[in-house]
């Protein structure tokens, strides 16, 4: 009874590999599991517990966030408040909205948030900046209760992706959304869009109201829609999602 259980030797976790991975972890906090096991020759499931039984690390994703400004929190509350007011009123309110955006997609390389992990002790609040004007592709989407609209890609004569501005936005909504909503019940359907100034040039304004009219949220519209308020939008997050 008095014997000692044997203990198997951890040679995949010893002192040696803990601290070539402490190095590692020093000099590039955003290399990868797999590359990092592979540059030290060490089995991944091997440094997945020295990253977090014996170095207590955690791996930090980047998110992409919104910044608000002081005014925009009561914008906010107030159009929320608007869109349960009228809920109280009319069980399927919320089914007769279609919300709207563009999403732009980088064709030149930007950071994938699906794969950078930066491994540390604490929250490093990285900041990575990218180019104000880079070459992109802008695609459009509706998305409400009778399903997804698009998506539109905006391109010239010749194929190539362009930048959305008010002329391409109004062709568009004549040219795709129109055709798109021929043939539905559009009865008390609201539209949603952001405050872009393609949205709310004045041509644009006079478009939508041939269909919506007084039905229109948007900066200006019918129902102001608050700044900086991309996630109360379903569609923002499915043409991200894409």
């Amino acid at each position: 009874m008095d014997s000692k259980l044997p203990v198997r030797h951890r040679t995949g976790r010893s002192l040696d590999n803990i601290a070539a991975v402490s190095e590692s972890v020093a000099e590039s906090p955003g290399t990868s599991l797999r590359h990092r096991s592979q540059q030290l020759d060490i089995p991944r499931s091997t440094m997945q517990r020295i990253l977090t039984k014996d170095l207590h690390l955690h791996a930090y994703k980047i998110q992409l966030t919104q910044e608000l400004k002081p005014t925009d929190h009561v914008h906010r509350r107030e159009f929320v408040n608007w869109v349960l007011e009228n809920q109280k009123v009319d069980g399927n309110f919320s089914k007769k909205i279609i919300f709207s955006d563009e999403a732009h997609f980088q064709l030149d390389g930007n950071v994938n948030i699906q794969n950078c992990w930066i491994w540390g002790a604490e929250n490093p609040r990285v900041i990575h900046e990218k180019p104000l004007h880079a070459h992109r592709a802008t695609v459009w989407c509706g998305f409400w209760a009778g399903g997804v609209i698009g998506p539109y890609f905006f391109k010239n004569e010749a194929g190539n992706a362009v930048k959305v501005n008010g002329v391409r936005y109004c062709n568009m909504i004549t040219k795709f959304l129109w055709p798109q909503l021929d043939g539905m019940d559009m009865e008390d359907v609201w539209f949603q869009q952001d405050g872009a100034t393609c949205h709310t040039a004045s041509q644009t304004t006079e478009l939508l109201q041939e269909k919506f009219r007084g039905l229109a949220i948007s900066r200006n519209g019918d129902q102001n829609w608050p700044p900086r308020s991309c996630d109360l939008t379903q569609s923002d997050f499915f043409l991200r999602g894409l």
